[in-house]
């Protein structure tokens, strides 16, 4: 038993960020990403499927190995010499290109409001960024690939063609505001200041006559927040205003000049065509992402003549197409239900466990030692990897942190691991990591209202969820509900799971994200009504005392739609007490049983008949809550996650070991601690030859001593 190698183990599991896997290149040897892929369905069909010359969404939630994916894709492609292939990280382009931008207006311009030129500016100065460094990428690909030795030179001379990419990336980087964008921007200004006026005099009004406030949310899933004014976005809800601005942002990039370098580098080199891999989209706030699609995505996949694929990485249910036709693509999500979707619950689980056995397995073996060695010897072994699956729902990144915690409390004692270790793993990861999502963010986060909000909503969704489960197992006890099915269950029946109409997935959208909940499968209850199960985080209910998963025999196959386990009811009740539908014309608001009817119209008011309703969540409780937090000690949310990272290790760290634990850019971590050392809130100093961050004891004091 080597614990230094087990815990080396864990963290290259729990590292988000591009999988190459550098600082582990001395354990391993060789080429990381090669000897450490594990393809999530036999035969590397996922692979493969990236690999194919088609457009292709890969979509996923956080640490379920899209990075990981893509980069073995490259290192495929890089061995053959007829393709090229390069990689933008869109969330840190984003971030690096709105975060550091000083933006000055000309006094001229004085009908465009300044927070609508802002936002504009800062927009489109990031499209320039992913412009640029797709240029600047393919330019070094091609040197790596020597493309010099295998240039025809029909048309002209691979210099000269560098120099002429060189040229482009300069001028999209530089993006000044054109002068038919002054137009658009001006109505964009005045429906801005139309709509600030009549949500201020709303807002007035709802005060003077007691109404309950409330503020229009979309599916939050802790993004990217909006670029400056909140109301230019709102504003560009209007579809044929959005429409009329996107295309005014197209015609200022050289689209058309840039397709035509591209296509000539490809000819003259002899190349099949481009591949380019955009990671973490999703992370975009609406426009931005509407903006990235419309803009970047849309123009190279559809003019290029097949000669430009693109390979996008993203979240179910915040993927945006645009002008690509969802037909012509190959889409494929890494979540669980639908990787491994299949006629019965137990062939899916078991595809699924044989694919963390596989991870971990050849994982172990990278680094010269065996799983098996670390487990308890008067264990199953194939419990022991059923369970692993269980409490981490293929998720590499949650399989570290089980591991990292397994590391702490049995193998640094030289002692093997066992079921209750795991649970117990399982339980420390909740409690430690996933609950501060809603306590110490929604404190401390300097964030949107609606954000702090729907945040505020998903922990009573989560309660209410959890209280009826609680409740249950008590009825279930007392034999009031599932007569003799239940009867040799003893005192403890698995509760862990519930069904609901597919019409309510999207609103736990925001649970399921966040890994509170996961959806197990699609089945028909005993009406034969098409139904959508979904399974608490393991940890979750080891923190409740409840049991997880359902009972053997094939008796219990289809536990999970017992009657008992529909919960429908409880999040319509929920949903009836903090959301209702709203007309942003007249005020009228209408109930959620409406919703369906209403979407149907497009959102048409039956009042004054404008296509202006909208879900608005309900505040007035807890506006009063916000507004007696501290202010003074609320960080940007990727200080607050940059504090948190450096707590839970207690030592030194880089920029880049930051970085690789919370989904962004080692440049934008270094950024950040300097800000955050101006209020000693961390140390930075050159330990073992390296510039170095750790948290102070005023910080730990301020942000994680309850």
């Amino acid at each position: 038993m080597d614990p230094q190698k087990f815990a080396r183990v864990a963290e290259s599991l729990r590292q988000y960020r591009r999988a190459e896997l550098k600082d582990f290149a001395e354990d391993i040897g060789g080429n990381p990403i090669d000897d450490l892929y594990v393809d999530p369905l036999p035969s590397d069909a996922v692979l493969s499927t990236i690999l194919s010359g088609n457009t292709t969404f890969l979509t996923g939630r956080k640490g379920t190995g899209k990075s990981t994916i893509f980069a073995k894709a490259q290192s495929e492609i890089r061995k053959r010499n007829n393709l090229i292939s390069i990689y933008i990280d869109v969330k840190s382009l984003h971030e690096l290109a709105t975060s550091s931008q000083a933006v000055t207006m000309d006094s001229e311009l004085s009908n465009i409001a300044h927070d609508v030129y802002q936002s504009h500016m800062l927009r489109k100065n990031f499209l320039g960024e992913v412009l640029g460094q797709l240029l600047n990428e393919v330019e070094t690909a091609c040197d790596s690939l020597t493309l010099l030795e295998r240039w025809n030179g029909k048309k002209r001379g691979y210099r000269e063609l560098i120099k002429s990419l060189e040229s482009i990336a300069k001028r999209v980087k530089v993006c000044k505001l054109a002068e038919e964008e002054i137009p658009i921007l001006q109505t964009i200004s005045a429906k801005t200041k139309v709509r600030d006026e009549t949500q201020q005099q709303k807002s007035r009004t709802a005060k003077l006559t007691g109404n309950i406030s409330g503020s229009v949310t979309g599916p939050a899933l802790s993004v990217t927040p909006e670029i400056g004014n909140s109301s230019f976005a709102k504003t560009l809800h209007d579809d044929e205003l959005y429409r009329e601005y996107s295309d005014v942002v197209l015609r200022a990039f050289p689209f058309n000049e840039i397709v035509s370098e591209i296509t000539d580098l490809l000819d003259e080199a002899g190349l099949l065509r481009l591949v380019v891999f955009f990671d973490d989209f999703s992370e975009l706030e609406w426009v931005s992402q509407r903006l990235f699609v419309d803009v970047i995505l849309s123009p190279l996949n559809n003019a290029t003549n097949e000669r430009i694929k693109l390979k996008i990485a993203g979240y179910p249910g915040r993927v945006y197409y645009g002008r690509i036709d969802p037909g012509k693509v190959d889409t494929m999500c890494l979540d669980f239900a639908q990787l491994y979707k299949a006629s019965e619950l137990q062939t899916a689980e078991s595809s699924a466990i044989d694919y963390t056995k596989r991870v971990l397995e050849k994982r172990f073996t990278a680094f010269g030692i065996d799983i098996r060695d670390y487990f308890d010897p008067t264990a199953n072994t194939e419990d022991l990897f059923r369970l692993l699956f269980q409490v981490s729902m293929n998720v590499p990144r949650l399989l570290g942190y089980i591991l990292q915690n397994c590391y702490l409390d049995r193998i640094s004692r030289r002692q093997g691991i066992t079921a209750a270790s795991i649970r117990l793993a399982a339980n420390k990861y909740y409690s430690s990591i996933v609950s501060q999502y809603f306590d110490r963010t929604g404190r401390y986060a300097l964030e949107p209202f609606e954000q702090k909000l729907d945040r505020h909503n998903q922990k009573k969704l989560l309660g209410a969820l959890l209280s009826e489960s609680i409740e249950l197992k008590k009825r279930i006890n007392r034999y009031e509900v599932g007569g003799s099915y239940f009867a040799e269950l003893g005192g403890n029946p698995p509760v862990s799971h519930f069904y609901i109409d597919p019409k309510l997935e999207g609103v736990l959208s925001s649970l399921e994200f966040n890994f509170l909940v996961t959806k197990y499968s699609d089945t028909r209850d005993k009406n034969g009504r098409d139904v959508s199960v979904y399974a608490f985080l393991y940890g979750l209910t080891e923190a409740e005392k409840l049991a997880w998963g359902y009972p053997p025999g094939r008796q219990y196959r289809n536990y999970f739609v017992q009657r008992c386990f529909e919960y429908n009811q409880i999040i319509r009740q929920f949903l009836s007490t903090t959301s209702t539908i709203r007309c942003d014309e007249c005020g009228s608001c209408f109930s959620m049983d409406d919703k369906e009817k209403i979407e149907y119209y497009d959102w048409e008011c039956k009042s004054c008949r404008q296509l202006s309703c909208s879900v608005v969540q309900l505040s007035n409780d807890f506006e009063v809550e916000v507004a007696q937090l501290d202010q003074t000690l609320m960080l940007d949310p990727i200080e607050l996650e940059i504090l948190m990272t450096l707590n839970e290790s207690g030592e030194w760290m880089r920029a880049g070991e930051v970085s690789l634990l919370i989904d962004t850019s080692y440049q934008l971590v270094g950024r950040r601690t300097s800000r955050l050392q101006d209020q000693d809130l961390v140390r930075k100093d050159v330990v073992d030859g390296h510039r170095k961050s750790i948290i102070t004891n005023k910080a730990r004091d301020i942000y994680f001593v309850s």
